[in-house]
């Protein structure tokens, strides 16, 4: 009989100690980087990303990408506007249901979430102005010139805002 009492004691103290390591895992704060960069091309054409990564402190969980196009009133038409919003689905269509567009009267507003295996590319839209306004994307993953980043890239939040800000992103 002393055995089963002198049990009792070890058996609560082993289920509180998992209690709290359960309440201690499933605590664990997720972190948010904000990130963003304001580009002005010829003829006032403005390109704003803004980029939010959620990481759990050793990889990318999430990110959702906001590209906002705003146009020169010179531009600010349908034409344009469909143009612009025709090129992007066509580089975007990978994303499938994972992209939202809003055309508004001299903006294009590109909403991306993602949480799963896909590539975001970042700094990849240049505009050039010759006879008329023309968008180039640049959809090589391998450039130099774009920002690649993808769900489950291995980055803390510190390493994450160095090479954002080396790209020139302003982050908080």
């Amino acid at each position: 009989m002393s055995t089963r009492k002198s049990m009792r004691l070890p058996i609560i103290v082993t289920f509180i100690i998992i209690v709290i390591m359960v309440y201690l895992f499933t605590s664990i704060k997720q972190s948010q980087v904000v990130c963003e960069k304001t580009r002005t091309f010829d003829s006032d054409v403005r390109l704003k990303e803004e980029i939010i990564s959620i990481t759990d402190g050793k990889k990318i969980n999430s990110m959702e990408l906001t590209k906002t196009i705003i146009l020169p009133p010179l531009y600010a038409d349908d034409t344009h506007l469909n143009s612009i919003k025709y090129s992007l689905e066509k580089t975007l269509d990978y994303l499938g249901e994972n992209v939202k567009y809003t055309v508004l009267d001299d903006r294009i507003i590109v909403n991306i979430e993602v949480d799963k295996d896909e590539i975001l590319l970042l700094n990849n839209i240049d505009f050039i102005v010759n006879d008329d306004l023309v968008i180039k994307i640049n959809s090589n993953t391998k450039s130099s010139d774009v920002i690649t980043l993808s769900v489950g890239d291995n980055y803390t939040d510190g390493e994450l805002m160095t090479r954002l800000k080396n790209n020139g992103y302003s982050c908080k």
